[in-house]
Order: C-alpha cells, then structure tokens, then sequence
C-alpha cells in the first residue's frame, strides 16, 4: 500500500515542508514544531558523548534530512570538523546557510536531495551519519535504500544514529500509526514501534549496538553487521 501510494505520498510531504513546515515564530519551531529545539540538542550531545565513551570518534559527520540545519548547528558541529547537509528542499538548503552563518557554513557543504533518490555515499568517507526525525516521511522500502545509502559512506568505527519518534501514552506499542494529509498535519507521517524500525535497519545490513528510549522517542546507535 505504501510503494502504491508512494508518488502521492511524497508530493504532499515536499509541498508541506516548502509552505514552512510546521511554522512557528522561528526556524528551529518550523523544523520540530515546539520550542524543545535546545533540549533536544541536549540530549543528543549526551547521546553522542555516550558512544564517544565506547570508543567512537566523530570527524566527518552527515545530516540526513538536515532541513534548516538545526542539528548541525546545536549538535553536529560540536563534535565534528566538517558536516555535510542532505536535505530534499531547495529553500530550506538555501536558508540553512543563513541560519548558520558564514562561520559555521565554511565547515559545511551542502546537497539538495531526497533520501529515497540518494546515490551511495563514498566508501569510508563519513564517521557519523545522523538523521532524525526523518525515516518518519519515507515508505519501508525507502527507509532501507536511504539507510544502505547512508551507510556506505561509513568508515570501519562509523555510526549511524537514528531518532525517531515512537508509540507512546494511550497508544499501543506493537504497531504502527500513520497520519495522512486528511489529519492535522496536512502530510504522511508513520511513528513506527521499535520492532519496526529493527526490522527496517537489519535489511539494511545495520545493528543496533545501543539505543535509548526517550518519553517519546527512541535513539539508535547503528553499526554495520561486519564492525563493533
């Protein structure tokens, strides 16, 4: 049913996201759409100095669905020297480097792509991939093509981190919910359960090496079958 629908699916997710996303009285609201932009950031650098405590090391990082850059701004350039932005909006590519500044964006390049049309990346050229809040927007089969994408970019101690929001509250854990553009919204959006998403990356040769689980999100460390 997803593939079925894929090309309906994905135009009204692009106009969504072209008309400003979620809005809001800044960029970091449009992207999450609260003000939670720095406690999320928060947890993250924890999350991040976890695995740096299990012996990984961040010079080159990716942000996957990076939209205006908010993670690479509160996060990623805090532990990597250089961040490669994907993101599938030609708006918010260009407002991303404003949201940065010149500092921060001479660390950074930057490509406007879609996830489930990206090419792999170069062998063992990437330490963290990061992509949050985003495998929400893709179908199944997409979700796997992004993450073998992604991945092969890696060099042999990287790491794929994923955070995606889960079923949580009144709820129930063992399957997905999915939001069309009849809801609230206006857009396709899965919460997937963890088994899901375990699932999703097994086929796309990663494995778990940890995982928290937040009040209404999980957060993956993803390593490939052959390393840790």
């Amino acid at each position: 049913l997803q593939d079925e629908n894929a090309s309906a699916w994905y135009a009204a997710n692009s106009e969504w996201w072209a008309a400003g996303g979620y809005g809001g009285r800044t960029d970091d609201e449009a992207m999450i759409g609260d003000e939670g932009g720095h406690e999320d950031a928060e947890e993250g650098l924890v999350f991040l100095q976890g695995l740096v405590q299990k012996g990984f090391r961040f010079r080159n990082g990716v942000d996957a669905g990076a939209g205006v850059g908010r993670v690479t701004k509160l996060v990623l350039l805090r532990v990597c020297e250089h961040v490669h932005l994907i993101e599938m909006d030609s708006g918010w590519v260009k407002r991303s480097k404003v949201y940065l500044g010149k500092k921060r964006a001479a660390r950074c390049t930057f490509t406007c792509a879609r996830l489930d049309e990206l090419p792999p990346l170069p062998e063992e050229t990437v330490d963290l991939v990061w992509v949050q809040w985003t495998l929400q927007y893709l179908t199944d089969r997409d979700v796997i093509k992004a993450l073998i994408a992604l991945a092969s970019g890696l060099t042999p101690k990287g790491v794929v981190v994923v955070k995606e929001n889960r079923p949580y509250g009144c709820a129930r854990g063992d399957r997905f919910q999915l939001e069309t553009p009849e809801g609230d919204q206006g857009r396709y959006d899965i919460t997937r359960t963890h088994a899901h998403h375990e699932l999703l990356f097994g086929r796309a040769g990663l494995r778990v090496a940890v995982m928290e689980e937040g009040v209404e999100t999980h957060t993956y460390a993803l390593v490939k079958d052959e390393t840790w």
